[in-house]
């Protein structure tokens, strides 16, 4: 796979997963207040995640590196983050927030 090849399909990937959390944070914006207050941490910790798929985002639209072994690491440490916390999220609410698993977050 080509340079373009790759980041263009990473930067789709991002773009889902960013889209994702995004319905996870809708579901949860939709809960009565007294559950939302216990699950702020994560949530504040999905707005976190967000803004660094943001960041990646940029750094892919002015730049495509041809080497993304140093920023591997980081984007595999973000979605071990991801899976937990939306992983505990779902615990606090009591269910699953997306229908199709968790499975993408390991995509």
């Amino acid at each position: 796979m080509d340079v373009i090849s790759y980041c263009n399909k990473l930067e789709r990937q991002l773009t889902e997963w960013k889209a994702k959390i995004y319905s996870v944070i809708r579901v949860v914006d939709k809960l009565p207040v007294q559950e939302k207050q216990g699950v702020y941490p994560s949530i504040r910790s999905l707005h976190r995640i967000v803004d660094e798929i943001n960041s990646e985002l940029e750094q892919l639209k002015s730049a495509c590196p041809a080497d993304w072994s140093p920023s591997r690491q980081t984007i595999e440490a973000k979605m071990s983050e991801l899976q937990s916390t939306l992983k505990r999220l779902s615990e606090n609410v009591g269910g699953p927030l997306i229908p199709d698993s968790l499975s993408w977050v390991s995509e």
